[in-house]
This record gives structure tokens, sequence and C-alpha cells, in this order.
């Protein structure tokens, strides 16, 4: 391979920064979506919701104006 086909070595402060704000980000939003995906299963009827995603969706009549 030759000099121009290189790649730089990548910048550490760089990465170092992207993996700190992704960690802060992954505890946020960890905590959050599982309290709201454990209130959705809470409140709702998971069976009953299965077996209205097997179903076709109803036509919607449109009217033209």
């Amino acid at each position: 391979m030759s000099d121009a086909n290189k790649k730089p070595p990548p910048d550490a402060d760089l990465l170092e920064f992207l993996g700190d704000i992704d960690e802060a980000n992954d505890e946020n939003q960890d905590q959050d979506h599982d309290q709201d995906f454990s209130d959705f299963l809470a409140n709702n009827d998971i069976d009953k919701l299965k077996d209205e995603a097997k179903k076709p969706p109803k036509a919607e009549k449109v009217k033209n104006e």
C-alpha cells in the first residue's frame, strides 16, 4: 500500500469524547425506555395486541373535497 492510500490514525481525543457522550446517552435512555416499556406492558393486554396486529388494516373511506 502506498503512503497516499494509508488512512490517518484515529483521533484518540475525539473517540474518547464521542464515547463519553454515547455512554451518558445510553444510561438516560435505558432508564426511561425500561420504565416506559414496563408501563406499556402493565397497561395493555399483550395477547389482544398480538391478535390485532395479525388482522389486515381496515379500509378507510376518504371524502374528496
